[in-house]
């Protein structure tokens, strides 16, 4: 079956701007026995039914690369005529998820492998006049546009469409499709009235949600959802009924809604993580984490396939006086993995932050793997580090990693950096993100002993190193903190070490900072291994040399002997040495820069308490190093595991979160589910398990390794 002899791609003139929706229809006849198959691509998004049946989700990619969808439509279809509207959502400007490119649609449908309908000159295509279209409340910076939908809304009529300028799609998704599934089960916990604040028609949705007065009412766990009979609520005299939804855990999926009113009424709906406010938190400074949908008199189902949410609660506001609820959530989208493994040892604490780990992992993978699944839902390399290092362990899964890897790797710049997310545009790289990418791809050779694949990397990881090379300083062979604006000297979220995304560093400002040293140092170690793997012997010298140098000089440069630990800054001015922390020193360790007579000391004091502390992102380099010497410091850094993530459960996280302060941090945007903070996982399985490591004596610990039920 040969692709894109016939299809063109198409779009509706005039509606090339950013978030916009199109129709196009499609009308094609098939015969009984035939198997159809339809191959899509779009930007930004795609969604429609056929039989029954949801089909959406355009793997996130870039336009020079192209990925489409090869759907399985045989099920879907009847003998005889079939028509099938294919909606598509165009965000059309720059976002952590998303470049901003040309609208498109393509598609090509084959009976038997036979072309009976594709997209061209003829394909009818129409606005979706139910989407408010143009700028509309964002989500975040980071994720894009929420929406506002009018299910009273007259259809527009088709129109023929335009011919886009786009390349062709030239290959097919490389991960399987999400699992779309039904209703998920939650509770009303409560519901009761509001009112709306004065101003209320001047504010975004998540303002006039947060600041709306509530008063609550009846506060029932029995009350299910989805409910077949259906809940009545009742406004009295105020403006409008509200409920809270919990699903009972922390979740990511499409919006669903099956509500009757009597009346038409605009309803808002806002999802989060938690009810610290004693609702869901809709806005966070110009964060909006709603959306309305305008609902007809009478029943209305609703599912949004453009925009998936992360979240574990939903608040409704509905103005009408009456209004019965058979169902407000989610319907989840999970990535079918096929292998899982169970992890089981002595103490229980234990092995739920293994389970709760392992449904951190679940909740940032979709399209690729994501930071959180709430805010953001961006491709970062160190957050995806975590991640990939954790999931060969607990599910044996190394297509995902790598179908994140080449997004990565295809996103470099002209300056040999990657972007900050991909596939993605942002103003501002971190320097340090980017040198942790070659020990990724290593990982994953490791895991997967894909030599054909990694090979192909080679070009993007050795841009990366002789990039870094090139920065080091003649006099000190250290490498100094990026000066430009567009670069984020950012380490960890922690006092000293997060950098600033103002400005430019002057030139009297300018520090040899040892983390990104270190950093650089063992993603040099990474590519000499990475180069003799392949066979690469003369290349896999030259780099581990670079490697052994800069370790000498991070080693003589950033030791400080009164202190008995290695300083994170140096000025380059005036040589002045400064700011003690956890992460430099673990990171010093882990690049094995700290000579032997100094690693006694560094790892006293990272046992102690006597640097700025590393935060979970980053803690997993502070348990290697310790475990440098795990007849001494096993039980210390299991009983640190225990402590942090315990007190996560303790708080009733279900998974974990973006850092210990939680929901608080970030002026209260902290996520509860960040990817980065399943690192247990890899803790378990390195030191604690005798198939995948060395035992500590601490646990009996096993491992059993099922098929997943998806």
């Amino acid at each position: 079956m040969e692709l894109w002899k016939t299809g063109k791609w198409i779009w509706a003139e005039g509606y090339d701007s950013v978030n916009t929706y199109v129709d196009a229809a499609c009308s094609f006849s098939v015969s009984a026995g035939q198997k159809i198959l339809m191959a899509i691509s779009v930007d930004t998004n795609y969604a429609f039914e056929a039989g029954g049946q949801l089909f959406f989700g355009q793997y996130a990619d870039y336009p020079f690369d192209k990925v489409y969808d090869l759907l399985d439509l045989t099920d879907a279809v009847t003998p005889g005529e079939n028509r099938i509207v294919i909606r598509v959502w165009h965000q059309g400007d720059n976002s952590s998820t998303a470049r901003g490119e040309a609208a498109g649609l393509i598609y090509e449908i084959f009976a038997d492998g036979v072309c009976i309908a594709a997209s061209g000159e003829d394909t009818p295509v129409r606005p979706v006049t139910g989407y408010t279209m143009g700028p509309v409340e964002q989500v975040s910076g980071q994720l894009g546009y929420s929406f506002r939908y009018d299910t009273r809304a007259k259809e527009a009529e088709f129109v023929p469409c335009i011919l886009a300028e786009k390349p062709l799609p030239v290959r097919e998704r490389p991960i399987r499709k999400l699992v779309l599934g039904g209703d998920e089960p939650a509770v009303m916990t409560v519901s009761g009235t509001y009112t709306d604040a004065p101003d209320a028609g001047k504010r975004t949705l998540g303002q006039r949600m947060q600041f709306a007065a509530l008063r609550f009412g009846r506060h029932d766990l029995t009350r299910r959802l989805p409910s077949e009979e259906g809940i009545l609520l009742n406004a009295g005299d105020d403006d409008g009924i509200f409920f809270l939804v919990d699903t009972g855990r922390e979740n990511a999926g499409l919006l669903s809604l099956d509500i009757e009113l009597e009346e038409d009424a605009d309803i808002l709906v806002g999802w989060g993580e938690h009810l610290d406010d004693l609702r869901v938190r809709t806005i966070i400074g110009g964060r909006n984490f709603a959306a309305s949908v305008h609902a007809a008199a009478g029943r209305n189902r609703f599912v949004h396939p453009f925009r998936r949410l992360g979240m574990r609660y939903l608040e409704v506001h509905i103005p009408a006086k009456t209004a019965r609820i058979y169902y407000a959530g989610i319907r989840t989208t999970d990535y079918p993995l096929s292998r899982e493994v169970f992890f089981t040892c002595a103490d229980s604490l234990h092995n739920e932050i293994y389970e709760v780990s392992k449904r951190t992992l679940r909740m940032c993978m979709h399209e690729h793997y994501e930071d959180c699944p709430w805010r953001e839902q961006a491709l970062y390399s160190m957050d995806s580090r975590n991640q990939m290092l954790c999931g060969y362990y607990a599910f044996r899964e190394t297509e995902f990693p790598k179908a994140s890897l080449r997004l990565m790797a295809q996103s470099i710049r002209e300056d040999n950096m990657l972007e900050l997310c991909s596939p993605a545009r942002v103003s501002i790289t971190i320097p340090a993100f980017t040198a942790i990418f070659l020990t990724q791809v290593y990982e994953y050779l490791l895991f997967s002993g894909d030599s054909a694949f990694v090979r192909g990397l080679l070009p993007v990881l050795t841009r990366i190193a002789d990039e870094f090379l090139r920065r080091r300083d003649p006099e000190t062979g250290l490498i100094a903190c990026f000066q430009e604006q567009k670069y984020w000297n950012f380490y960890e979220w922690q006092t000293g070490l997060d950098g600033s995304i103002a400005g430019s560093v002057s030139d009297e400002d300018v520090t040899f900072d040892a983390p990104l040293c270190a950093f650089v140092s063992f993603g040099l170690r990474a590519l000499s291994m990475i180069l003799g793997n392949l066979g690469e012997r003369e290349a896999a010298a030259h780099y581990f040399e670079e490697h052994r140098t800069l370790n000498e000089d991070i080693d003589r440069a950033f030791w400080d002997g009164d202190r008995g630990v290695y300083a994170t800054y140096i000025r380059r001015a005036t040589g002045e040495k400064f700011h003690y922390a956890e992460l430099t020193n673990s990171l010093v360790v882990y690049a094995d820069a700290a000579r032997d007579d100094r690693l006694d000391s560094v790892l006293v004091n990272l046992a102690g308490k006597s640097l700025i502390p590393v935060t979970l992102s980053h803690s997993i380099f502070k348990y290697e190093a310790l475990m440098k010497q795990k007849e001494r410091y096993a039980r210390t850094v299991f009983m640190d595991i225990a402590a942090q993530w315990g007190h996560m459960l303790r708080e009733g996280a279900t998974t974990f979160w973006e850092t210990i302060d939680g929901a608080r941090d970030f002026s209260n945007a902290g996520s509860l589910c960040h990817g980065w903070s399943a690192i247990p996982i890899a803790l378990y399985h390195r030191y604690a398990l005798p198939l995948d490591g060395e035992l500590t004596g601490l646990y009996e610990c096993r491992t059993e390794e099922r098929t997943a039920i998806i």
